[in-house]
């Protein structure tokens, strides 16, 4: 009798650990569906970039422009562009994993699940952080077109 009430007992705890960690999965769930709303904020803010980088480009190359600061700055925000496409991409295979893990989540181990909201949450924070750098990298790259608008409306003032 004792037997099968040890039994009982520890078959309850191990549901009620599923049932917290399920919970916890949904918490990650939830963030992760946050995170999809603001990556596509990004790839929106991330073609807007895209398309005023390609515009200035063709305007500095259509004023024949002189200062090769100006095409070095460009390359620089080439560069950081194809880094965040990179990404990007890197992020949305994340979270279409992380919906596809959802599937079979009930049916691991207390164990698995440990393991699997522990990587998730190192995955999120990762993710945020690359947030983070892209939106500064954002804020630099339209600083810098900016700039380079500037100085070429300037220099084609002292032309004239």
């Amino acid at each position: 009798m004792i037997l099968f009430f040890t039994i009982g007992l520890l078959a309850s705890c191990g549901d009620d650990e599923k049932e917290s960690l399920s919970q916890e999965f949904d918490e990650l769930m939830v963030q992760n569906d946050s995170l999809q709303a603001v990556h596509s904020e990004f790839e929106s803010t991330h073609q807007t970039i895209q398309q005023n980088h390609q515009e200035l480009l063709e305007q500095l190359d259509t004023l024949q422009v002189s200062d090769s600061t100006f095409f070095d700055q460009m390359a620089q925000n080439e560069v950081i562009i194809k880094k965040h496409e990179g990404i990007l991409a890197g992020h949305e295979e994340l979270m279409d994993g992380h919906q596809d893990l959802k599937n079979n989540f009930g049916n691991l181990s207390s164990s698995e699940m440990k393991a699997q909201i522990s990587k998730m949450k190192e995955v999120h924070s990762t993710m945020m952080e690359e947030h983070s750098n892209m939106r500064n990298e954002h804020e630099e790259m339209m600083n810098k077109h900016d700039e380079i608008r500037k100085n070429i409306i300037d220099s084609n003032r002292e032309d004239i």
